[in-house]
């Protein structure tokens, strides 16, 4: 494998210097980490009264009063500032809960509302007046909710329960909301609000676009809307800023700290809405926005995106006039980075199975190129890794950007964080990634301006709206449906489409066949379904947050939920490609090379899950090759499979227009999936765990991480705009020391740059400690692990989901 030696930069300022974690960032962390999970119900109970006030209750138009509601949840939030953080903002009434969404899918949680505090992983904290809170809560506003808006009728409510609940097929994760988006922070920091309200305030006092074009109803209701919202949002942080001065005004408040806070106070009367002056009012006016976006919508992954470009400016300008040093921005960054522990997702234990971990992917991306392909790698790319490296949680989701002119120390940083077990950053490949944006629509320089959205998903930052994680797709129970006509094995009823009996395939093509058409089956259904959804947001749960910050929609007049964005799509992703591509390669070898039995005998038997023929399972599963070794052959039924897929989605259309893209991730659902899906020719058992992501099956891979890194690569990459998961795990003994870290960089690097792959994400960690965790978990209160595109506390996922950590093959030297 060619090894890529990566650009030697004399840009690295200070970036050699060893940040410790000050006093205040240590004790923010340490609350944090012990701090018990809740409810607030402050969002719910605010929306309710809002449709009180005499403006809601003459408004006609819905978007309008979505606006009214979401301004005076924003304006009428309880401000909390706790002790020594930097960044003010909170995300809910309590300091690490959940928001609870009437409008999306929170009603879920009502199932564990017996069991909320004694739950194995993430038990949820609620006095008794709050469990009868959160039932009235729930019953009250369930027929509000998108689900019922969408499935509420008799022709669709089992579509609720087969695609949302219980998944099986694939899981539908729109009914709770869109939310994954990265907006236009840069225009936030250096021109404020203020540029977005005056922009409406002219289009309706002129009835006129921007682009010139008369305004209709919605047009005016939208711009209408925007204005709104800025009101709620300025009142919000002025409520903030007078809790500030609240504070510091207590005798028992030091001067030093009386002194952050006016300047916090300051900012906050000037921020989100003017342009900001400083470095620390640029984080500032991100965060507000960040929050407002939360409130709006919900809490799974919307992102920050290149905060190291959009807030450099001001940074280098704070640095060179000597207000703050290096070690003070350090110290703004992490705490900024530690209020986004203070959010969580709230999912009853049976839908933790398909998203375990609790955490809601807040993603920045460090490093790449800028819009002319050059390197923008700067030192606040370097600063934003050692802040994190102070406070190693499970939020945010740090993501870098690697390409062939990457600075060597970015690089060599970034390997050491994963040394110090911090469980980040992801590795992203600049080359495969830009490809792969341009040819789903993107100019060049808008592709080189993507950002990650989540945990793995892409966009052009400020230009994009993205349901990027609307579903995630079974791909092994398509073969399985097959080769039973459509149906699981052991059921009697149809779900996939007609296809011949197993004694009708007369050759491999024919098994190809049916599996395609089983794949095209399950797109469509995944479509209609996702349609039903978006249908019901644009009239329902219009986003006038959002819409302001995503390009395109100011000078429109247009809702993003409308199709106002500059860049629409819609994203689908598959689960278990590994293990689809090593069945079909058995299949292949076994019935039609070898032609060791017939198709309907190895059907049979594994509809038996291979009883009283465990020497075939064994044979299949340990001599056979298997997707990620290096092997050719059995990579390019790998890649018939994915082709499957891309070719279903491809060409499809969103209800706005916009285009459908194809993933590979899985979160858990994994682990979900495999409990429902029947033994595979690969030698896999019923019930067992699919493979995750493009990563192979577990404890495939046995030839090494240079056989996995040949494997992945050789997938097309380019159809999958919505990107790809690779997990690799690396023994503690492989990473160790200087020789680790130049071997692990290589080899990334190598992967992502002349391989040209997509994305990498590495766990070091030894097997004996997460045995350890799993029997002991007290012990290992925040022992992070990468789960698919995000880290996780390990006590936080569910036993299945921390088996397989265990069960990841661990690659030494």
């Amino acid at each position: 494998m060619k090894k890529t030696a990566l650009k030697e930069s004399s840009n690295n300022n200070d970036q050699s210097e060893t940040i410790i974690p000050t006093l205040r960032i240590s004790g923010i962390r340490a609350l944090l980490v012990k701090e018990a999970v809740s409810i607030c119900l402050e969002r719910p109970r605010l929306m309710r009264k809002s449709r009180c006030a005499m403006e809601y209750i003459r408004e006609t138009n819905l978007s309008v009063k979505r606006a009214i509601t979401l301004a005076f949840v924003m304006a009428n939030r309880k401000p909390v500032i706790y002790d020594g953080e930097l960044i003010a903002g909170n995300m809910t009434s309590k300091r690490i809960a959940a928001n609870y969404y009437p409008e999306g899918g929170s009603s879920q949680i009502l199932e564990d509302i017996f069991c909320l505090g004694s739950r194995k992983t993430v038990p949820i904290k609620l006095s008794l007046l709050e469990k009868a809170s959160l039932i009235y809560t729930g019953a009250r506003h369930y027929f509000e909710s998108i689900g019922w808006h969408a499935f509420g009728r008799p022709d669709r409510i089992l579509s609720l329960w087969k695609y949302v609940f219980d998944a099986k097929r694939f899981i539908v994760t729109e009914a709770a909301g869109v939310s994954h988006q990265i907006p236009d922070y840069e225009t936030v920091v250096n021109h404020g609000l203020k540029k977005a309200d005056q922009t409406a305030l002219i289009a309706i006092e002129s009835g006129i676009t921007p682009t010139g074009s008369p305004l209709n109803e919605n047009q005016t209701a939208f711009y209408r809307s925007v204005r709104i919202v800025i009101q709620g949002i300025r009142e919000m942080a002025r409520n903030l800023a007078m809790e500030a001065l609240n504070i510091s005004n207590l005798s028992s408040t030091s001067a030093e700290r009386k002194n952050e806070l006016k300047i916090m106070a300051e900012g906050l009367a000037r921020v989100p809405y003017e342009p900001a002056r400083s470095f620390q009012e640029g984080l500032q006016a991100c965060w507000l926005l960040h929050v407002c976006l939360n409130l709006e919508d919900f809490e799974q992954g919307i992102s920050f995106g290149r905060l190291d470009q959009i807030l450099y400016p001001l940074f280098r300008a704070d640095i060179d006039s000597g207000k703050i040093d290096h070690k003070t921005a350090a110290e703004l960054i992490a705490s900024f980075q530690l209020k986004a522990c203070e959010t969580v997702p709230l999912f009853s234990r049976r839908l933790d199975a398909y998203f375990s971990g609790n955490t809601v992917g807040q993603g920045i991306t460090l490093g790449g190129v800028d819009e002319n392909g050059n390197d923008c790698t700067n030192e606040l790319s370097g600063l934003f890794l050692d802040a994190f490296r102070q406070i190693k949680t499970r939020e945010p989701n740090l993501h870098v950007r690697i390409h062939e002119n990457t600075p060597s120390w970015f690089m060599e940083k970034c390997v050491e964080m994963l040394q110090d077990g911090c469980g980040s950053p992801a590795f992203f490949g600049d080359p495969a990634i830009i490809n792969a944006l341009q040819k789903a629509g993107m100019t060049e320089k808008h592709a080189r301006n993507y950002a990650v959205i989540g945990c793995v998903e892409l966009g052009s930052q400020g230009r994009t709206y993205h349901s990027s994680d609307a579903a995630l797709c079974n791909l092994p129970l398509c073969l399985e449906m097959a080769l039973n006509q459509g149906r699981s094995f052991g059921s009697i009823k149809r779900e996939g489409a007609k296809t011949p009996a197993p004694e009708n395939m007369k050759c491999f093509e024919d098994v190809l066949s049916a599996y395609r058409k089983q794949v095209r089956a399950m797109t469509d259904d995944v479509v209609r379904v996702i349609g039903w959804l978006e249908k019901a947001y644009a009239v329902h749960r219009t986003t006038p947050v959002n819409s302001m910050l995503t390009n395109g929609t100011l000078a429109q007049g247009y809702d993003v939920t409308w199709g106002g964005g500059e860049y629409d799509y819609t994203s689908i992703q598959i689960v278990g490609l590994a293990d689809t591509g090593d069945a079909l390669y058995a299949i292949k070898k076994l019935v039609f090379d070898k032609k060791r039995m017939t198709l309907p005998e190895l059907v049979c038997i594994l509809k038996n899950d291979f009883k009283d023929n465990e020497i075939l399972s064994t044979e299949l599963k340990r001599k056979f090759s298997k997707f990620g070794n290096g092997d050719s052959e059995v990579d390019s039924m790998t890649q018939l499979a994915a082709d499957a897929f891309t070719d279903a989605v491809k060409g499809r259309r969103n209800t706005r227009d916009g285009k459908y893209l194809s993933g590979v991730y899985s979160m858990t659902c994994h682990t979900a999936f495999g409990r429902v899906t029947g033994a595979m020719a690969s030698g896999r058992r019923r019930g067992a765990m699919l493979s995750n992501g493009l990563s192979p099956a577990t404890g495939a891979d046995v030839n090494g991480p240079t056989a996995v890194f040949r494997s992945a690569a050789s997938i097309d990459n380019s159809n999958f705009a919505n990107c790809v998961a690779l997990n690799i795990r690396f023994d503690t003994s492989f990473m160790d020391g200087p020789l680790g870290k130049r071997l692990a960089a290589g080899l990334l690097s190598s992967y992502l740059v002349d391989q040209k792959g997509m994305q990498v994400q590495v766990n070091v960690v030894d097997v004996e400690t997460l045995m350890a965790a799993k029997r002991n978990p007290e012990a290992y209160p925040g022992l992070l692990v990468r789960v698919a595109g995000y880290c996780a506390y390990f006590n936080d996922l569910e036993p299945s989901a921390q088996d397989e950590i265990i069960q990841r093959t661990a690659h030494a030297k």
